[in-house]
């Protein structure tokens, strides 16, 4: 049976959220308590585990089937620090303005936030929302929705609806998806290219010329389209990081002084590879100036917590990275602890070994290289698994492939959270 296959077919349109919020309640630095970090046995390097859920087909809650074993550290370690529902998408309203449309699986999980977003808060799980540019696939024109379409204005006016949505469920922040938006959302074709000049150009005619006056070829446009595309998308992480950022002022005592402090709570920002997630110009164009209408920097760093790469394991590309626009080559090693490397499909369990070595592949950038695991510094910030099935389903496998991957990583076995059963939270939907 499908998860949640009662809701009726079509997506709902959302509407801007009022006063009430199902997912709110007391200050988040008291109410959710923090996981222990989960540390790597090679360099005791903190590393994070994320789990994708398709809310079409499964229940965020299985995320809280699985911790640690018992160690003298710690009686129990939830395994999975943040989880991702999926989806929500851009769409245009008549008027023009791009807004945040919800799937219906996505919605209803949403609006029943105390069943299934407080018990993930009470276990210290943070949870995020998908978020892609459509719901078009590349061969469709699309409506123009995407992360690298929107000027500095279009941003201000959209991410205060995602502000919104985030304070009425109360949720912990957004994983970015520039997938989906069709043609129109991305840098136009070559056919396209001839038809702006010559029919309406959108775009100064400096912009398809090389400094000496000579017009570019359509792969060279293209190449600068993506490139400016990817600055927006760096506007709209910056702008976004600051409209979901919380302060909350606490009450503090100490002896017979009492104090107020404004605290800052700063909401959790993926972003995956994808499209003009690609394209992101951090660690590129160090002498980019900032965006004249906002002040925005465009480097990403620290607007972000990872750069998400959710393809399986490619052991020809074994890891996420961003293209030097210049020399082509791979600048990801300036911050590898920002970057989330591949994605893990618990729905399709590898033998031993091949799971060993996805985990070695996190540790190292090159498995088969002659650097022992002892002495590697190279790491990772976070790992993705998807497809994490109910344990009534069979999920209870997972806990043994997942100890793959944990006692490589973190020298940890995996188990089931509570007695016997205790992490099976299927519902009727």
């Amino acid at each position: 049976m499908r998860f949640l296959s009662c809701l009726a077919l079509g997506a709902l349109a959302f509407l801007l959220p009022g006063c009430t919020q199902p997912g709110a309640g007391g200050s988040p630095f008291e109410t959710n308590p923090p996981i222990p970090l989960k540390r790597l046995i090679t360099n005791s390097a903190p590393v994070e585990l994320i789990l994708y859920v398709d809310t079409e087909k499964y229940s965020p809650l299985n995320a809280m089937d699985y911790c640690f074993s018992a160690s003298a550290e710690s009686s129990e370690t939830q395994l999975f620090n943040h989880v991702v529902l999926a989806y929500a998408y851009l769409t245009k309203d008549g008027q023009g303005y791009t807004r945040i449309e919800l799937s219906p699986a996505l919605r209803y999980v949403l609006e029943n936030s105390r069943v299934f977003i407080k018990p993930l808060h009470r276990k210290g799980i943070k949870v995020l929302v998908e978020l892609r540019s459509g719901i078009f696939s590349d061969s469709d024109e699309g409506l123009g929705a995407g992360f690298g379409t929107m000027d500095m204005a279009a941003i201000d006016v959209f991410t205060a609806e995602l502000g919104a949505l985030a304070d009425k469920y109360g949720i912990d922040g957004f994983d970015f998806n520039d997938t989906g938006g069709g043609r129109n959302s991305c840098p136009p074709l070559s056919r396209n290219l001839t038809r702006f000049r010559s029919d309406r150009p959108l775009y100064p005619g400096t912009l398809f010329k090389d400094p000496e006056g000579n017009e570019l070829g359509e792969a060279e446009t293209e190449s600068l389209l993506w490139r400016e595309g990817g600055n927006n998308f760096c506007n709209f992480i910056y702008r976004a990081n600051e409209i979901l950022k919380d302060n909350w002022i606490t009450d503090f005592i100490n002896g017979a002084q009492s104090y107020s402090e404004t605290r800052v709570l700063q909401k959790v920002i993926f972003v995956h590879a994808t499209n003009h997630g690609n394209h992101l110009l951090s660690f590129i164009r160090n002498d980019y100036m900032p965006d004249a209408y906002s002040g925005a920097d465009p480097k990403v760093t620290g607007n972000l917590r990872y750069v998400v790469n959710t393809t399986p394991y490619d052991n020809t590309r074994p890891h996420a990275y961003f293209l030097d626009e210049e020399q082509n080559l791979d600048v990801g090693a300036e911050a590898d602890d920002q970057y989330v490397p591949f994605a893990i499909d618990l729905s399709d369990p590898k033998d031993a070994d091949t799971a060993r070595l996805w985990a070695r592949t996190f540790l190292l950038k090159d498995p088969n290289g002659s650097q022992t695991l002892a002495a590697n510094q190279n790491r990772y910030g976070a790992l993705l698994f998807t497809n994490l099935r109910p344990v009534s389903e069979g999920g209870g496998n997972n806990a043994a492939h997942l100890t793959y991957f944990t006692q490589i990583l973190f020298g940890r076995t995996t188990r089931l959270a509570g007695s016997p059963g205790a992490g099976d939270y299927k519902k009727n939907w």
